[in-house]
């Protein structure tokens, strides 16, 4: 398995996982939204940053069905959510309806993944195994918030910094 298939599917999932919590018919986006592009209400999903979870060096665990486990994958994945520049009230309102959901279901399991996801059939390309989305709520000081602003070339506005770490275990027999 590859990281850029993990990488897929837990921004899918992070973009379903907004788009479940706000009002009907609400505009969620993957990337920056573009400086041209029509002011609407909604939210955009910007992957501004992309690292490796530190290797933990441990004796192999079983899996559920008893088989040796062993870590393949774990990425800290950090998004940028915003506004894409419609009613700044509304879209105060719509990043503190995202920030809930952030909070409130932090952690997702392969099993609840589909509903999530705008096309399900992506995580068959994650091979089986163990597969986890731990999402947090990124306290970020004021001068890395503006770097990212200011790298991602987009006009700053409020915007909630969050981090997926996702992790994959493959079992061997």
């Amino acid at each position: 398995m590859s990281s850029d298939q993990l990488i897929a599917v837990a921004t899918d999932a992070l973009r379903g996982l907004i788009q479940s919590a706000l009002p009907a018919g609400t505009a969620v986006l993957v990337g920056p939204p573009s400086p041209e592009g029509e002011e609407v209400s909604g939210l955009s999903i910007h992957l501004f940053r992309v690292g490796l979870q530190p290797l933990v060096r441990a004796v192999p665990v079983l899996g559920p069905d008893g088989r040796r486990a062993r870590p393949e994958v774990g990425l800290h994945l950090d998004y940028l959510v915003s506004g894409l520049g419609g009613e700044p009230l509304e879209e105060l309102g719509l990043l503190g309806i995202a920030l809930h959901a952030l909070a409130d279901t932090p952690v997702r399991e392969r099993q609840s993944l589909p509903a999530l996801l705008s096309q399900p059939d992506r995580l068959a390309t994650v091979a089986p195994g163990s597969l986890g989305i731990q999402w947090r709520v990124l306290d970020l000081p004021i001068d890395q918030v503006s770097a990212v602003w200011l790298a991602s070339g987009m006009r700053q506005r409020g915007g909630v910094f969050c981090r997926a770490e996702a992790t994959w275990q493959a079992f061997r027999e």
